[in-house]
């Protein structure tokens, strides 16, 4: 169990001042509790003790323990406030601390190897997987140090007046403190892990749902969906019902245990005063007391019932963070020239997916010379997409060499890599904002002018009257208002509008009509005139334009 949460409870140095101070208010409320219930049943017994003669009520002193009272309500009080404020305020700090750490392991994956996760998931990940690791710093440490400091202190209360009896409650108390975690434990172990699988894949398939909305209506597979929701939310209200039936039960046997040992206080104090060896207000006190360091108890069963869900939840961030990354770019000060010609060599390339059956590229030599436009030509899944994929390093080859500019791929770090070539994937991130700013990201000091050019070689200026109108049009979230073919020519666009030396584009003509298909290449041709184009496609519109033709089939260049 705890090979799997010791790395994240090595994380509490990082709150580790608030987080104790937080545990340390938490014991100083709960003795504060203790002494307040205690004291309050011996004043009121030794009061009415005093009472029954004139002389005993004289000389009795109302003063000091009335002003115990009124001191331990006044800290309990504070001390609750200010055990929340600290506790809470560490915890949010170091989960939000535990967010970025999360996400700065996941900078070094490149596309290709993200990909083995569904977005749904990484996020389910970065936000409820962490959230559950509140349980192990709020709800297990402090409630854990807490209970175990109420017992010896309890036991140090009852020494002062009668050790035998102080020695037997002590370890009564401390035999509950270790059977009620593991008890609590094994019965909420397995409906805590199912719910925390259950929970992440009902946010992942509701994320599917919403996301695709038109399409299952389209072809009527809305309620199909739906139906599998309301099955997966039943699964998960089933664990949370066992959960919740599990929390009630331990509450009550710990509500037991706490009568049980209430009663044995009694019984024993009750002969200890037969005996002499102690008075009725003390034991009123013993019994309070007792019954009040209970409270500690009480926090136990919460967190260990969800020890469970937040074990789940540490293993699935766990499996990231140890998962480690093929792709790996030398430092950025390193000091090989950047990429000025463009030139591409691809020296007998192998490589095989993760977990797939037969390598997707198989043996490929390629020479690109610096300004050469060469089109990759194949039928859908040759292995084309791959090939690009290989040349942005979002994979790294198993077996061959690539080049660039005479220079191994690997040996170019991140930056120089990025700004040496731009790349035109088949589906193209539309930010949500102008047609301005989608384009500016390819060259924030491009004037109007330049822009408007290049939409109207591309095709793209009939989306409005006037060069300001159309570069004012409001896109929405995910470029709601372009169609595929418009998204991907607004791709194309930020590409060509930084002079990279060379240019990548994956099928740039899917979607359009052949006569659009001619006019976007022209323009494509035109505004990549001196630098190199590598175009991967399955389309033979304008290839007459480049200057090479290639032909790929399974994997191989023929």
């Amino acid at each position: 169990m705890m090979h799997e949460l010791w790395p994240f409870l090595k994380l509490y140095r990082h709150q580790a001042g608030r987080l104790s101070l937080g545990m340390l208010l938490a014991f100083i409320t709960l003795a504060a509790s203790v002494s307040l219930l205690a004291l309050s049943g011996w004043f009121i017994t030794a009061t009415a003790i005093a009472g029954l003669s004139f002389a005993t009520a004289q000389s009795f002193n109302f003063f000091t323990p009335g002003a115990g009272v009124r001191g331990f309500s006044i800290l309990r009080t504070a001390g609750r406030y200010f055990d929340r404020l600290v506790s809470h305020d560490a915890t949010f700090r170091l989960l939000a601390w535990l967010r970025t750490w999360f996400y700065y392991r996941l900078l070094p994956f490149s596309a290709g190897e993200l990909s083995i996760w569904r977005k749904g998931e990484l996020l389910n990940r970065l936000v409820a997987d962490i959230d559950a690791l509140d349980q192990l710093y709020l709800r297990l440490l402090s409630p854990i140090f807490v209970a175990f400091l109420a017992t010896l202190t309890l036991g140090a209360l009852l020494a002062v007046f009668n050790a035998d009896i102080a020695v037997l409650i002590g370890t009564v108390l401390m035999v509950l403190l270790i059977v009620t975690p593991f008890v609590v434990y094994q019965t909420s172990r397995k409906p805590g892990e199912a719910m925390a699988h259950q929970q992440s894949e009902m946010r992942t398939r509701l994320l599917d749902y919403l996301g695709g909305q038109a399409e299952l209506l389209i072809f009527d597979a809305e309620q199909r969906y739906r139906d599998e929701l309301r099955h997966k939310e039943r699964e998960l209200l089933q664990s949370q019902e066992k959960m919740a039936w599990y929390a009630g039960l331990s509450q009550a046997m710990l509500m037991l245990a706490a009568g049980a040992t209430v009663l044995l206080v009694m019984y024993l104090a009750a002969e200890a005063v037969h005996k002499n060896y102690i008075d009725g207000p003390v034991m009123t006190l013993m019994v309070l007391g007792t019954l009040a360091a209970f409270e500690a108890f009480h926090m136990l069963p919460g967190a260990f019932r969800f020890l469970g869900y937040t074990r789940t939840s540490a293993r699935r961030l766990h499996e990231v963070v140890k998962t480690p990354s093929r792709i790996v770019f030398p430092d950025e000060e390193h000091s090989l020239p950047d990429i000025s010609q463009g030139s591409v060599t691809l020296d007998n390339i192998w490589f095989r997916y993760p977990n797939g059956l037969e390598d997707t590229v198989k043996g490929l030599s390629l020479q690109v010379e610096p300004g050469e436009h060469v089109a990759i030509l194949g039928r859908t899944g040759c292995g084309k997409s791959t090939l690009y994929r290989l040349l942005t390093r979002d994979w790294d080859p198993d077996r061959g060499v690539i080049k660039i500019d005479s220079h191994l791929l690997e040996s170019y770090n991140e930056v120089q890599l990025r700004q040496g070539m731009r790349v035109v994937p088949q589906r193209v991130h539309v930010f949500e904002g102008t047609l301005r700013d989608n384009l500016k990201i390819g060259d924030p000091d491009a004037s109007d002018g330049k822009l408007y050019q290049l939409l109207k070689d591309l095709e793209l200026s009939h989306m409005a009257h006037s060069p300001q109108d159309l570069l004012n049009i409001w896109l929405g979230a995910g470029g709601v208002r372009l169609s595929g073919g418009e998204a991907r020519r607004l791709g194309i666009a930020r590409a060509l509008l930084q002079p990279a030396p060379l240019l990548l584009l994956d099928e740039p003509t899917e979607g359009l009509d052949t006569v659009t298909a001619n006019r976007v290449m022209q323009g494509i041709l035109k505004a990549a005139e001196g630098r190199t184009l590598l175009l991967i496609t399955h389309r033979r519109t304008a290839l007459e334009h480049m200057d090479r033709i290639v032909r790929m089939d399974a994997g191989k260049l023929l």
